[in-house]
């Protein structure tokens, strides 16, 4: 299943309604933006537009705070369960290995003595030495396989120091924040039903988990072993879940821009240079269009002057920086939905793959060679040393030829792409449609020179150049067919391993810098701020 991001576009009025319901401010945005539709009876009414914004404004940043709130605990959850995973698959792949070592150390033992005994002339008990190797040959690979089928991870409940951080309890929706538990009853746009059934209906097809059912909800809590496909299988739970409540930063964003943002009427304060505070914040109110208002802020600020034009000011300073944040939290929270997938379903998927038919190819090789060994052993012993030899040279066909397709097997499966051009496309200047593009604030962002730059270079030149640079990717990024892959633009088909581990990497530096615009905006705060520090 894709990711559920369909691009920036759409921040319409049924989203931001619905957000207004979820909130409880529905009749507070609508006469605001009554009163705004006349702009002679927004001057008028100044005072009330300035306490309707007042309380939306609230009431839009508990939401966010809330959307954190519940996210910040299902990353909590997905770190627990994906350490947990990563240890028994780590254990899993050690004993498998033991396993292999083992088989190895006897046929290299058994395989030398062999020859040894018919040296001298010995030949009955060269002959029971193949017997034996070939017997053990199938028992441990028979062992082998038996482990794989029956492990299970230990002590997966969440040890009591944990359980203010982690309770390990079914992924049924429940627990989530109050406004973030109405959003996910609130019935999503072209459904029929709450975002809450859309999510275990999307369940209940894509990974076949029938969510009426508590105990199918991938709860560990109770548990004391598990196996590695129930871990799986909550992970892919916790991410979805995250993607579901992830939904209700972009409509808040939506309600936030319905409002009519920009700056408060009557005033003859002209200059739009900033002068006031570092870099990092002349560059926020750049973006942001407000370098008057900040100037003209600071200065009633340092002049001590308490007025209703400082506290409209003020509340424009708000609006805006949460407009700028918000912009900035959707499209992480799109890169964040890209890399949860790539992790946790594409790249899961292909690393499962290898593993399962590379070991597969070992036991079938130890299987065949034992089986062949049992075979001329008993023909050694009947004398039939011909018809024996015959078959370790048949054993010896097949062995190269697994042990051949085993050295294809490590360069990992492919799976085919079915999802939209990703983050990295735009960044990369791909052309990517419009609906995988950042919203026009984003791009403006991406497309500036950062904070105290002294060669003008853009953000995304600078990613691109420091890609490139320090080599953190390990395909050529000046081949076009390499960008297209990383970008999963249309004509990029099939992943593997290699392109989509390069591609994670690439993701976490570009979410890295999104999310630097964050501390900007609250240093714009902090020199904006209404009281002395």
């Amino acid at each position: 299943m894709a990711y559920t991001y369909t691009g920036s576009i759409g921040y319409d009025e049924p989203k931001a309604m619905q957000a207004a319901d979820v909130l409880g401010i529905r009749e507070h945005v609508q006469h605001l933006l009554a009163i705004q539709k006349d702009p002679a009876n927004a001057e008028n009414r100044s005072e009330e537009t300035f306490l309707l914004k007042s309380i939306i404004l609230r009431k839009i940043l508990r939401g966010v705070l809330e959307v954190r709130q519940a996210c910040n605990k299902i990353d909590l959850e997905l770190a627990y369960a994906y350490d947990i995973l990563n240890k028994q698959e780590r254990k899993e792949h050690l004993v498998a290995e033991l396993f292999n070592i083992a088989n190895f150390a006897q046929l290299s033992t058994f395989y030398t003595l062999e020859p040894f005994m018919r040296i001298h002339k010995q030949f009955v008990t060269s002959a029971i030495f193949t017997t034996t190797s070939g017997s053990l040959n199938i028992a441990i690979s028979t062992l082998s396989r038996l482990y794989g089928h029956m492990a299970r991870a230990n002590n997966v409940a969440p040890p009591k120091v944990l359980e203010n951080l982690i309770d390990g309890a079914p992924v049924d929706t429940t627990g989530l924040p109050p406004l973030v538990d109405k959003f996910m009853d609130a019935k999503a746009q072209n459904s029929n039903q709450s975002r809450r059934q859309d999510l275990f209906a999307m369940w209940k097809t894509v990974y076949h988990i029938d969510a009426s059912k508590k105990q199918n909800l991938c709860g560990i809590a109770d548990k004391k072993k598990a196996k590695t496909s129930l871990l799986r299988s909550r992970i892919l739970l916790l991410w979805s879940l995250h993607t579901f409540v992830q939904d209700f930063d972009r409509e808040l964003l939506a309600l936030l821009k319905t409002m009519k943002n920009q700056a408060p009427a009557d005033t003859n304060y002209t200059d739009s240079t900033l002068t006031v505070g570092d870099a990092g914040e002349i560059e926020v109110a750049r973006l942001l269009k407000i370098q008057s208002q900040v100037n003209e802020l600071v200065s009633l600020k340092k002049s001590n002057i308490e007025s209703t034009r400082r506290d409209e000011l003020e509340l424009l300073m708000l609006e805006k920086a949460l407009e700028g944040a918000l912009e900035i939290q959707v499209a992480s929270d799109k890169v964040d939905e890209e890399l949860n997938y790539n992790y946790h379903v594409v790249l899961a998927d292909l690393l499962e793959s290898r593993a399962k038919w590379l070991q597969w190819n070992y036991n079938l090789n130890f299987m065949q060679s034992g089986i062949m060994g049992v075979v001329a052993g008993r023909l050694y012993l009947s004398r039939q040393s011909l018809a024996g030899d015959r078959q370790f040279v048949i054993s010896g066909g097949i062995g190269a030829g697994l042990t051949s397709l085993a050295m294809l097997q490590m360069h990992g499966f492919w799976r085919k792409v079915d999802t939209g051009p990703n983050s990295l496309a735009e960044v990369l200047n791909l052309s990517p449609a419009n609906e995988y593009r950042f919203s026009p604030f984003v791009s403006s962002f991406l497309n500036s020179p950062p904070a105290g730059s002294a060669d003008g270079k853009t953000r995304a030149e600078l990613l691109n150049e420091a890609w490139r640079k320090n080599k953190v990717a390990t395909v050529n990024l000046n081949k076009q067919k390499n960008l297209n892959a990383l970008s999963a633009m249309p004509s990029h088909k099939y992943d593997t391993i290699k392109i989509v581990s390069n591609r994670n990497v690439l993701l976490h530096s570009l979410k890295k810098e999104l999310e630097s615009f964050q501390v900007e905006v609250l240093d714009l705060l902090e020199t904006t701020q209404g009281d002395e520090k």
